[in-house]
């Protein structure tokens, strides 16, 4: 994104008077909240730098669409200017930070859901070994049950014959 000249003069200025200790991040960011009006030295440069003589007058919607252009140019522009620097916005933060909190809730609840299905995954198991146990024992015991059946159908046949 291309930053705009006037930013850039405003911000030049700006860094310069806030190095003087005039000035700091914190002003900037009020005065922005507060629609470019409450700090007059800011208000004032802004003025000079984009080119109002006076401040937007209600009765006259162009001068107050020009001010909302270019309160949106420098927004833009600082935004821009600060991402260029890999920082980003305080709102972009948070709303990251109530994802990423979100996000952390998620995946707690499903470890718990995780941990509870392998619980009873362990507990079925169980139940299915012995289960497993008492069917081979069944087989066994109807093995057993054959072998002395035909024993004794070989022994009859044996004592008939």
């Amino acid at each position: 994104m291309e930053l705009d000249s006037k930013f850039l003069e405003f911000w030049g200025n700006y860094l310069l008077a806030a190095a003087r200790g005039q000035k700091q991040l914190e002003d900037l960011n009020e005065w922005m909240r507060q629609g470019f009006s409450g700090f007059e030295e800011l208000t004032a440069m802004f003025k000079k730098f984009y080119g109002f003589e006076h401040p937007p007058r209600k009765e006259d919607s162009g001068s107050i669409q020009a001010w909302q252009t270019a309160a949106a140019d420098f927004r833009n522009s600082f935004n821009a200017y600060f991402n260029l620097m890999g920082m980003v916005s305080k709102e972009e933060y948070q709303a990251l930070e109530q994802k990423y909190a979100a996000l952390q809730k998620k995946v707690a609840d499903q470890e718990d859901t995780i941990k509870l299905l392998r619980t009873l995954l362990a507990e079925e198991g169980t139940y299915q070994d012995q289960a497993t146990k008492v069917l081979q024992d069944l087989v066994n015991q109807q093995a057993e049950a054959f072998e002395t059946l035909m024993k004794g159908i070989a022994s009859a046949a044996e004592d008939e014959g």
